[in-house]
C-alpha cells in the first residue's frame, strides 16, 4: 500500500512537471532512494542534479510538491551566509540552479565593464581603494618602492617615498607623504671599494647601502642638479585625461619643499653666444597639463655657475589654475596669484585693479584674456645681468638695485567666439560711461608717481593692429637705485651698441646715481613662449635690455641735442646782439667812424731810439 501510494503521487508529479519545468528549468522529477534519504517531509523534486549541493538539501527538506521558490528556500536555510547565497542566487539569475558558461561569463563581462567604468569616472577613487587595501594588507613599503621605481624610469628623476601613501577621502585625494626627489649623475657601483654613501633619510628601507664609488668623469654635467624634500604632495587622478595625452595627474597641492637647486656645473662658451630658442622643450606624448596646482612653504637655495654668490628663492603661496609642461612659464606668468621671496626682496603675480572699474570689466575689451602684473622691489642689479646673452647698459652697472613692475596683456584664443560679444560689449559701456570720469577707469599704477616724467624708449612698429598674430604685450616700469657704472675696458664688449654714446650713458648713469626711471613696452610672440620654462628662453631679458639702451640712448642723445641747440642759439644770439650793437653806434655818431680811419698809431709819434 505504501509503495502504492508513493507511484501514484509520482504519476501526479511527473504531470504537472513538465509545464513548469519549460518556464524556469527547475523541473521536478523522480529521486533515487538515496536522495529521498535526505528528506522526510515529502517527495522530492525532479532533476535534482541541476541543484548545488545546498538547495538540493534545502529541497529535500520540503515537504509540496511544487518547484521550490525564494521564500521557500529561506524559509528552511539555518544561518546568514546560506539566507546570503540565496539571496545572491535569485538576484543574479532569478533561478536556483546551477551558473552555465553564459552565466560566468556575462559575471566576467559585467565586472570588466563596471571596473573599467569605475576607474575611468572614478581613477582617485579607484587607487585609494587600491592604496587602502594595501595598507591593510602591510604592503605599503612595497607598493611605494614599485611606485618609485616606475616613476624614476619614466621620468629619469629618482623620487622615493618615505613613509606611506594615504587616501584623503573627504577631498577626493591620494596624499604622498615625505617625497624626496633628485636629479644627480648616476653612480657607477663597484664591489671592490669600501667606501660607503649615506642618502637621504628618506631612502631607508631600499637598496642603497651598498658599496659604491663616484666616477663622473665621463658624465655630461652641462645641466641643472637639484635636490627636493617634499612633506606631501595630494594629487587627483583621471585616467581619462592620461588617455587624452594629458597625464594622470588632474590637479596637485605641493606643501612644504626645501631643496637645493645646483647649476655650478653648467658652463658655455662666451666666444660664442647661447640661442635661447635652441633650449626650448619639445612637446612629448604624456606631457602633464594640471587643471590646478597649489604650492604652499617653498624654500630653494640656488647656486650658480661663476662663483656667483648663493641666495634664495622662495614661495609662500602660489595659486595656478592652469600648468602645462609645454606653457610651464606662459602659465606661471597666469597664475592667479603668487606671493614670495627672491633674494630677500618681496615679489607679487596678481591681477591689476582699476578704481570704477572690476578687473572682469577690464577685460571686455575684446583684445586680453588676462592680464597680469609682476612686482618686485630691490632686486640686486647682477641677477638682471646673468639673465642677459648681450653687452649692454645693463652689463655696464657695477652696483645698484631695481624696482619692476610688470603688467602683461595675454592675448585671446582665437578659436574663441568671444570677439563679437566682447565687441557689443564694448559697445554699451562706450554709451553707458561716455558721461564718466576718464581718470576713474585707469588702473592704479605699481609704483608711486614721478616728478618728471621716465626715460621712454622710442616708439617701435612691432605691434599693429592689422597684424593678427597672437602677441604677449609686456609694460615694463624699471627704476634704478644707487647706481654706479663704469666704462668697459675691452672693445669687444662695445659691439652692441654704438661706441660714441657709451660714455655719456655711463656719465648719465652715474649723475643720477640716486633714481633712473625707465619705462618701456616689449612685444612678444606668443610661439616665443611654446616650451619656455624659464624667462631667459624666452628673450625677454634681452628684449628688456635692449629697451633699456634706446630709452637711455635716446635721452642722452636728446640733452646732447639741446645742449648743443642752445649753444648755438646762445652764439647767434651774441652775434646778433653785437651786429645790432654796431649799427646802433654808426647811426649815432658817424663821423666817429669816419674819424677813427685818419688816426695815426702811437708808434709813429715815438722816436726811434
Amino acid at each position: 500500500m505504501h509503495r502504492n501510494g508513493i507511484a501514484e503521487d509520482k504519476e501526479k508529479v511527473e504531470g504537472i512537471g513538465p509545464s513548469k519545468s519549460s518556464e524556469e528549468g527547475g523541473d521536478v522529477g523522480k529521486a533515487s532512494d538515496s536522495d529521498q534519504g535526505g528528506g522526510t517531509h515529502g517527495i522530492a523534486p525532479l532533476n535534482l542534479e541541476n541543484y548545488p549541493r545546498l538547495y538540493r538539501r534545502l529541497a529535500l527538506s520540503l515537504s509540496h510538491l511544487h518547484r521550490p521558490t525564494r521564500d521557500d528556500f529561506l524559509r528552511v536555510a539555518t544561518g546568514f551566509w546560506q539566507r546570503l547565497r540565496i539571496r545572491f542566487k535569485w538576484f543574479t539569475i532569478r533561478s536556483f540552479r546551477r551558473f552555465n558558461a553564459d552565466d560566468i561569463s556575462a559575471f566576467i563581462t559585467w565586472f570588466l565593464m563596471s571596473q573599467t567604468l569605475w576607474i575611468l569616472v572614478g581613477t582617485t577613487t579607484f587607487f585609494s581603494v587600491v592604496f587602502a587595501t594595501a595598507n591593510s594588507l602591510r604592503l605599503q613599503e612595497n607598493v611605494a618602492r614599485a611606485i618609485s621605481n616606475y616613476l624614476t624610469a619614466e621620468t629619469g628623476v629618482t623620487i622615493i617615498f618615505e613613509s606611506a601613501i594615504v587616501p584623503k577621502w573627504k577631498d577626493s585625494r591620494i596624499s604622498f607623504k615625505n617625497v624626496y626627489i633628485s636629479r644627480r649623475p648616476r653612480s657607477d657601483v663597484t664591489p671592490s671599494t669600501e667606501k660607503k654613501v649615506t642618502g637621504h633619510k628618506a631612502a631607508i628601507g631600499y637598496d642603497v647601502k651598498e658599496e659604491i664609488t663616484l666616477d663622473h668623469s665621463d658624465d655630461d654635467l652641462n645641466y641643472s642638479m637639484f635636490d627636493l624634500n617634499v612633506d606631501s604632495i595630494d594629487v587627483t587622478l583621471s585616467f581619462k585625461r592620461w588617455l587624452d595625452g594629458k597625464g594622470l595627474v588632474e590637479d596637485a597641492v605641493i606643501k612644504g619643499v626645501r631643496g637645493i637647486l645646483d647649476r655650478r656645473s653648467v658652463f658655455w662658451d662666451p666666444e660664442h653666444p647661447l640661442d635661447p630658442a635652441a633650449f626650448r622643450h619639445t612637446p612629448q606624448p604624456g606631457d602633464f597639463e594640471l587643471e590646478l596646482l597649489q604650492l604652499e612653504d617653498v624654500l630653494i637655495t640656488v647656486y650658480q655657475p661663476g662663483d656667483f654668490r648663493p641666495y634664495t628663492a622662495s614661495i609662500f603661496r602660489a595659486d595656478m589654475r592652469n600648468l602645462r609642461k609645454q606653457w610651464l612659464f606662459y602659465d606661471f606668468l597666469c597664475a592667479e596669484n603668487v606671493v614670495g621671496q627672491f633674494d630677500n626682496c618681496l615679489f607679487s603675480l596678481h591681477k591689476p585693479q582699476s578704481i570704477g572699474r572690476t578687473t572682469d570689466q577690464d577685460l571686455k575689451d575684446g583684445k586680453w584674456s588676462r592680464m597680469s602684473r609682476i612686482r618686485i622691489d630691490g632686486v640686486n642689479i647682477d641677477h638682471m645681468q646673468n639673465s642677459t646673452t648681450q653687452e649692454g647698459p645693463i652689463s655696464w652697472i657695477t652696483s645698484g638695485k631695481v624696482d619692476a613692475v610688470l603688467d602683461i596683456k595675454f592675448p585671446r584664443d582665437p578659436e574663441d567666439d568671444f570677439p563679437l560679444n566682447a565687441l557689443l560689449g564694448e559697445i554699451a559701456d562706450a554709451l553707458s560711461t561716455a558721461a564718466s570720469v576718464s581718470l576713474l577707469n585707469e588702473r592704479i599704477p605699481g609704483q608711486r608717481e614721478l616728478a618728471k616724467p621716465p626715460l621712454t624708449a622710442p616708439q617701435s612698429d612691432d605691434f599693429t593692429e592689422d597684424d593678427d598674430t597672437p602677441k604677449v604685450i609686456i609694460d615694463i616700469d624699471l627704476r634704478f637705485r644707487d647706481l654706479k657704472a663704469a666704462v668697459p675696458l675691452f672693445a669687444s664688449d662695445l659691439s652692441y651698441v654704438n661706441s660714441a654714446l657709451i660714455r655719456p650713458i655711463v656719465a648719465f648713469m652715474n649723475a643720477h646715481r640716486t633714481l633712473v626711471p625707465i619705462h618701456c613696452r616689449v612685444t612678444k610672440n606668443l610661439s616665443d613662449f611654446d616650451g619656455a620654462w624659464t624667462m631667459w628662453e624666452t628673450g625677454l631679458m634681452d628684449e628688456i635690455s635692449e629697451k633699456t639702451y634706446d630709452a637711455l640712448a635716446h635721452h642722452v642723445a636728446q640733452v646732447n641735442m639741446n645742449r648743443r641747440v642752445k649753444a648755438v642759439s646762445i652764439w647767434s644770439l651774441q652775434m646778433t646782439a653785437s651786429a645790432v650793437l654796431s649799427a646802433l653806434r654808426t647811426m649815432v655818431d658817424p663821423m666817429a667812424i669816419q674819424s677813427r680811419g685818419h688816426y695815426l698809431p702811437y708808434d709813429a709819434f715815438v722816436p726811434d731810439s
